[in-house]
């Protein structure tokens, strides 16, 4: 049973951890430009609160409780992310008609598992931030289990697990090892996602990464947890920061995937070749557009320059920026890569000296071969054969399949190998 003084001494004790459910509008859109604002319904689920409420694809949701959706960010807060149960009034345009439409989303439905109790909380990051957190135990247990905490990629995806049919390599692997009711599973939403406080563009990575050790530390503090037996599974940046997470708490054993273990700028440098390749140029062309690459990710990431100052005075570099505006990339803001540039991973990893297992897919196209090859290496400096480099035939980036780094690049997966899951619960077994 769970104990309530241990709950309230991490999460006060409130349900949920004080942090309201998002609902759930059951409907898929676009974001559109300055042409055409707002959000764009392209998908509906046909039980669900939009088209329930009469929505229909092709509608533009152009504003929410009189809040016009004038750019990604208010989107996402407003359609992404609406709380649960409370009216959404959202002002709609089909055609040339304009309709007023209101909405009291449910809940986002809740994981459920056969052999697994769930438990949704929360931990405060450097800012005062709630984030989610949730964890996973195993039903019935009495005593101290092993844990596993996941250290998770960069992009705004939650980290709750869909369901089993999902083609989200990521999420499969997520939902095993929860289902599996054999370990404590603790995954926690970076801020502005899910159901976390923030917003996710404007968050840098120091302040993501002391709500990650916040959470850590809870997970020590449970009286359901063996703080001599947790694991830190990494996923892509996650698989590169794995180390950090701890600070300084014993850790019993890493697995890591598709992460990084240089430096940021080099990733770039070695993503924007294999991009530019994959797109088809040739390799003279490739090698002109790195010039490029570097001089912009040079006074970006090296000398702190902010992209908005780069572009106004070098504008040639603007097309070799990956996102539509200079304030994100890849909807992160520009300090969190100038605070990933100033980590020394290489260092992190050279301290340790329990099992890790360093993963990297066939076909990932989005982190280097060489830097999960190095972490194994450095591990084994320190205790030899304790670190393992594994390559994974037919697998992308996040465990996907494909059958192609052609079809990996343009997302066309395969159906999904469910060996893998077989295979990291193999290895947190043999080492629990």
């Amino acid at each position: 049973m769970l104990i309530l003084a241990s709950w309230s001494f991490v999460f006060a004790g409130s349900p949920d951890g004080g942090l309201a459910r998002r609902g759930d509008l059951g409907a898929a859109w676009t974001i559109g430009d300055q042409s055409q604002p707002g959000a764009r319904i392209v998908q509906l689920r046909s039980t669900g609160a939009a088209a329930l409420a009469g929505l229909k694809v092709g509608d533009r949701v152009i504003a929410a409780n009189g809040r016009a959706l004038d750019g990604a960010d208010a989107v996402e807060q407003a359609l992404r992310r609406p709380p649960a149960g409370r009216p959404l009034r959202l002002d709609v345009l089909r055609g040339s008609e304009k309709l007023a439409v209101t909405i009291e989303p449910p809940e986002v439905p809740r994981e459920t598992y056969a052999k697994a109790d769930v438990i949704y909380a929360s931990a405060v990051d450097a800012r005062g931030q709630k984030v989610r957190v949730i964890v996973t135990r195993p039903k019935g247990a009495t005593g101290r289990s092993p844990a596993i905490f996941v250290a998770t990629w960069l992009s705004d995806d939650s980290v709750e697990a869909p369901t089993d049919d999902t083609r989200d390599g990521s999420k499969r692997v997520l939902r095993h090892l929860a289902a599996s009711g054999e370990y404590v599973v603790m995954r926690v939403d970076k801020p502005g996602v899910g159901d976390s406080e923030g917003v996710c563009a404007e968050t840098d990575f120091e302040t993501e990464l002391s709500g990650y050790r916040a959470a850590f530390r809870n997970l020590r503090e449970f009286d359901f947890v063996d703080p001599e037996r947790i694991f830190v599974l990494g996923m892509s940046n996650g698989g590169g920061y794995a180390p950090l997470v701890a600070d300084g708490a014993p850790v019993r054993g890493y697995v890591v995937e598709g992460g990084w273990c240089k430096t940021w700028f080099e990733h770039m440098l070695e993503i924007e070749r294999r991009r530019f390749t994959l797109m088809g140029r040739s390799p003279a062309e490739v090698s002109r557009a790195m010039a490029a690459v570097a001089e912009l990710h040079g006074d970006y990431l090296l000398h702190g320059r902010t992209p908005a100052g780069i572009f106004a005075a070098k504008p040639h570099l603007r097309e070799f920026w990956t996102d539509d505006t200079p304030a994100t990339q890849y909807g992160r803001p520009p300090a969190f890569y100038q605070q990933l540039q100033r980590l020394n991973l290489a260092e992190a990893w050279s301290q340790v000296r329990v099992p890790t297992l360093a993963l990297h897919g066939e076909f990932d196209w989005i982190m280097s071969r060489e830097d999960m090859e190095l972490i194994a290496a450095l591990v084994n400096r320190n205790s030899p054969g304790a670190g393992e480099f594994r390559a994974l035939p037919g697998r992308g980036h996040d465990f996907p399949n494909f059958t192609s780094m052609t079809d990996a690049f343009a997302w066309k997966a395969a159906p999904f190998d469910p060996a893998i899951l077989a295979e990291l619960k193999d290895w947190f077994d043999r080492h629990r």
